[in-house]
């Protein structure tokens, strides 16, 4: 049993962190890390392996299958409100300017940790961290900042976990409705996915989901193939099918694809299990590798879409994606327990806020009725914060820790930015608006 007062294994806060909002305190000396290292030095340093270490094919697995959900089966929707080319364009655009973003991250986390002391770190503490080494007029504001990183996580997490449970149900609806006898209702379905849902979510270590992960990640292969090979043998003519859409049903273009590459908050949590950190940000390594695996799916999904049949072929799938999604506000969860429940009594909560968590989401999902624009909805608001505004502000207020903010620097992610809040402006309002005017109708 843990230690009362120990953080769970793998996972480590600041010292300097407070137990109230009101407690902020400021380190401007960088602290020592273990087994001191100069900043002159790389500060991707191998790790100490534990069992709960990721090997770089176990975390390549991990990072596709968690940014492969029911966004990709959106992706034919998005491109029906971009058109044909217009979509491939910026999917490839939106993706490759999200994976430079989770650099940034990445690399952001390991500078915080070498200043304070630390091997592992989550999101929100990066950006805690980055503002706490900023300009003296935000630089006690790490606490807020923090707390709003969580805040978008958890919207963002949780409502990933919503539309799994919706889209499972609907598809088992149809299938069942369509070739058997036998007649259920999407809310019946629902219910009857908790068992399956509530067994799988009481796996805590990502290294035992992996076999399942990689699983998942052949039978996502196939179905791609199998439309590959329909749509191959008897292609329609591109005129057929609008190559550019109208400007206005770009903001829900989007919001789709921003949802469709979810991944984004699991990227920490799969890099901090890594033994080796410096396989996870090379040129060829696992983040690299994945985002371009998951790129080409995308592309290839969204231009040619999905026959209603293999849409079953995901239901499985989806299963194993939900327990890595829910990973990150459990995490977040677990390590407050921890923190604050006296030891004989953690693994009872920690279950405890497993199954309420899943029995939430299945509720939430009960009273979601159009699924496609709470996908647009979730990826512009949540989405586009955590994967496109919040890396190029991170990174500005390292490069001011490092006293390298350059003229270029400043351009490329003022640039960053406004794509980000544009995208987050735009996506949100069109979202809430069609919203509205369904359920006004």
């Amino acid at each position: 049993m843990a230690n009362p007062s120990a953080t769970r294994d793998g996972y480590q806060e600041f010292d300097n962190e407070p137990e109230l909002p009101g407690e902020v305190q400021v380190e401007n000396q960088p602290i020592p890390r273990r087994n001191t290292v100069s900043e002159d030095t790389s500060l991707f340093q191998d790790r100490q392996p534990t069992e709960n270490s990721l090997s770089p094919e176990q975390a390549f697995i991990h990072m596709v299958k968690a940014m492969l959900g029911t966004g990709l089966l959106s992706l034919p929707l998005a491109f029906k409100h971009s058109g044909l080319f217009l979509g491939l364009i910026l999917t490839v655009l939106i993706c490759l300017i999200c994976l430079y973003c989770m650099r940034q991250v990445v690399f952001a986390a390991h500078f915080v940790c070498n200043r304070n002391g630390r091997d592992l770190i989550d999101y929100a503490n990066i950006m805690r961290g980055a503002v706490e080494m900023g300009p003296p007029w935000i630089m006690r504001k790490g606490y807020f900042f923090k707390q709003l990183v969580n805040v978008n996580m958890f919207i963002s997490q949780l409502g990933f976990c919503c539309v799994y449970f919706v889209f499972m149900a609907d598809n088992l609806e149809d299938f069942f409705n369509n070739n058997t006898s036998i007649h259920l209702s999407k809310a019946v379905w629902m219910l009857l996915l908790l068992i399956p849902m509530l067994s799988i979510c009481s796996i805590r270590r990502l290294s035992i989901l992996a076999p399942f992960a990689m699983a998942a990640n052949v039978v996502y292969v196939a179905a791609v193939a199998v439309v590959l090979f329909f749509f191959l043998s008897d292609l329609r003519p591109i005129d057929s099918l609008p190559w550019f859409g109208k400007a206005t049903d770009l903001p829900l273009f989007f919001g789709t694809v921003m949802f469709a590459f979810e991944g984004v908050a699991v990227i920490m949590p799969i890099e901090n299990r890594m033994q080796s950190p410096h396989s996870f940000i090379a040129w060829n390594g696992v983040l690299n590798s994945s985002c371009l695996v998951v790129l080409a799916i995308f592309s290839v999904t969204g231009f040619y879409g999905f026959y209603q049949t293999i849409k079953l072929m995901f239901v499985a799938c989806i299963m194993i994606s939900y327990p890595l999604q829910f990973y990150v506000p459990m995490e977040r969860i677990e390590k407050w327990i921890t923190r604050k429940i006296s030891a004989d009594k953690q693994t009872f909560y920690i279950y405890f806020a497993r199954y309420t968590g899943v029995l939430l989401t299945c509720a939430i999902a009960e009273l979601i009725p159009h699924l496609a624009l709470f996908i647009s909805l979730i990826g512009a608001f949540s989405g586009a914060s955590m994967a496109l505004l919040f890396p190029p502000l991170i990174e500005l207020l390292t490069s001011y820790a490092k006293n390298e903010l350059t003229s270029g620097l400043w351009a490329k992610n003022i640039l960053l930015l406004g794509f980000a809040i544009i995208g987050f402006t735009t996506g949100t309002y069109s979202a809430l608006v069609e919203i509205a005017k369904t359920f006004s109708g």
